[in-house]
């Protein structure tokens, strides 16, 4: 997925949005200099004083207000996500859900480690060990264009559940949805200061690296090692969700009419602007045209449409103009090295939109970029394989490792062959949707990432751990100066609590009763 990260020579004052579907202005927002972007950041240190300060109980209250706030709005979100992002009114509307349960579980979890987490004090017999997560600070958030709403709600959720405040930058083609989100949390009660949006290219997101505590960023590859590269030269954490060349292993016993379906809705979701959207299928080589035969059939039927209240539809314009380069690239690139265009492969331009169809393509090989690249959008290459470790070889060919999925009647063997993928997300029978399952961990291999963005394991990127050990007078028995027989005891308090077998342990309680000083 792109994001963009680059320098510009001298930024406009303002950031204009406009509807991808006709070029019309939606509206504009100051754009954030680096001056902007510390002031925010510092209004943001005051506000998480006092959200901190909230407690638990108080933090948690206002996040559960939150989620009847979305539901409330939740046609006010699907209107302005459509007209300046794109996509169809009813796939923001289908995620309100997520972000909802996204809320209780990280609530949920702020409240289980309310209190700390006792663990063993191991041979420290009598003393207490406990472990403590407490809020960094301030954490930064820099967005793409794909999900601009959905990501910048969810990613911000474990965040603020950790006690810390936020300041995000959404991407320059969606500050309205920026300014929205901003206002929703708002609604629910969030103090001042304690969400903020900034606005800008490069350096906008720049500054914000600079400033916060903690920073995650979604977008490319390309970009990711930027970010990390700013955030390493002050040694501030990062959580890094990059792109994606997902993989579809379709297995000999698939049911094809059910799998042809599966296929379509995990590459055209969102017109395929998905970073775990299926990029490249591979399928037993007689599956291969009655596959794709299916799958045209079925593209065929898709509405492709825009925001203009015109009717429903099922697919947008391109969001981000540039990645039409890519997307005839990409094309042109197969077709030479031997793939036969079954259907779309050029675009359609409208009313000042950008509409690329869904596009399918046979005779694939590795050999060609739509394999091995990221392509971001509607496509729906399928390669011949042999069997299903071929399918796997080829599907670990990859430098990146997001997702990948699975499609079979053997459910166990699906299972198995997912195990066997290196990615951080695998389905079996579905794709993409994995992102809405809020309790699972969201992040990849290689190139996709570093880090999970969702799951209980985000919470822990936004939280410093902290150690509190209370020993008894005893403990002074293992200090120094170290008497006559230490290392006896030494050596019998690691086979108390550490024997491989009873007699063992016997053998060190033996030692310790005989050395155990007594100061």
């Amino acid at each position: 997925m792109l994001q963009q990260f680059e320098e510009s020579q001298e930024a406009p004052p303002v950031l204009e949005s406009f509807d991808p579907s006709n070029c019309k202005k939606l509206g504009e927002v100051p754009i954030s200099n680096a001056a902007d972007v510390k002031a925010a950041v510092a209004r943001a240190r005051e506000g998480q004083i006092g959200w901190a300060a909230l407690g638990v109980d108080g933090r948690n209250r206002i996040l559960d207000r939150l989620r009847g706030v979305l539901i409330d709005r939740a046609s006010e979100i699907a209107r302005v996500v459509s007209s300046e992002n794109g996509k169809p009114p009813v796939e923001p509307l289908g995620l309100t859900g997520p972000l909802c349960e996204t809320i209780k579980l990280h609530t949920g979890v702020a409240k289980r480690l309310e209190s700390g987490v006792r663990v063993s004090p191991t041979f420290f017999v009598g003393s207490k060990a406990r472990v403590y997560y407490e809020p960094l600070g301030v954490a930064g958030f820099i967005l793409p264009w794909n999900f601009p709403f959905e990501l910048g709600v969810k990613h911000m959720i474990p965040a603020l559940a950790a006690g810390n405040a936020v300041v995000q930058k959404p991407s320059e083609a969606n500050p309205l949805i920026g300014e929205m989100i901003a206002d929703l949390f708002a609604d629910a009660g969030v103090p001042d200061g304690v969400v903020q949006m900034v606005h800008g290219y490069g350096e906008t997101g720049a500054a914000l690296i600079d400033e916060v505590d903690v920073i995650c960023f979604v977008g490319s590859p390309q970009t990711g090692r930027r970010v990390m590269e700013r955030a390493s030269k002050t040694l501030t954490p990062v959580v890094l969700e990059l792109g994606g060349n997902d993989a579809a292993i379709v297995r000999e016993d698939a049911d094809l009419d059910f799998t042809a379906i599966g296929l379509v809705n995990g590459t055209c979701y969102n017109s395929g602007q998905v970073c775990n959207g299926i990029e490249r299928i591979y399928a037993p080589a007689h599956l291969v045209e009655p596959l794709a035969k299916k799958i045209v059939a079925i593209v065929k039927e898709l509405r492709q449409g825009d925001s203009s209240g015109r009717g429903e539809y099922d697919l947008g314009p391109i969001t981000w103009a540039p990645q039409l380069e890519i997307y005839e690239a990409h094309t042109a690139d197969a077709v030479e090295k031997g793939a036969e265009l079954r259907h779309g492969g050029v675009v359609e331009r409208k009313d000042g939109g950008l509409f690329w169809p869904p596009t399918v393509l046979t005779g694939m090989n590795h050999e060609m970029l739509m394999m091995q690249e990221e392509t971001f959008g509607p496509f729906l290459p399928i390669m011949a394989v042999e069997s299903d470790d071929e399918a796997i070889r080829l599907a670990n060919d990859s430098k990146y490792g997001l997702g990948a999925s699975v499609w079979t009647r053997d459910e166990g063997a699906g299972e198995a062959m997912a195990r066997r993928i290196r990615a951080g997300s695998v389905m079996v029978n579905n794709a993409v949707q994995s992102g809405g399952c809020v309790t699972l961990p969201f992040g990849g291999e290689g190139e996709s990432g570093v880090g999970r963005v969702q799951g209980e394991q985000a919470f822990y990127t936004y939280v410093a751990t902290k150690s509190v050990m209370t020993c008894p007078k005893s403990v002074e028995n293992l200090w120094m100066p170290y008497e006559k027989g230490f290392d006896t005891l030494a050596k019998g308090l690691t086979k108390v609590f550490s024997g491989r077998n009873i007699g063992e342990r016997i053998s060190g309680v033996v030692d310790v009763v005989r050395t155990w000083p007594h100061r």
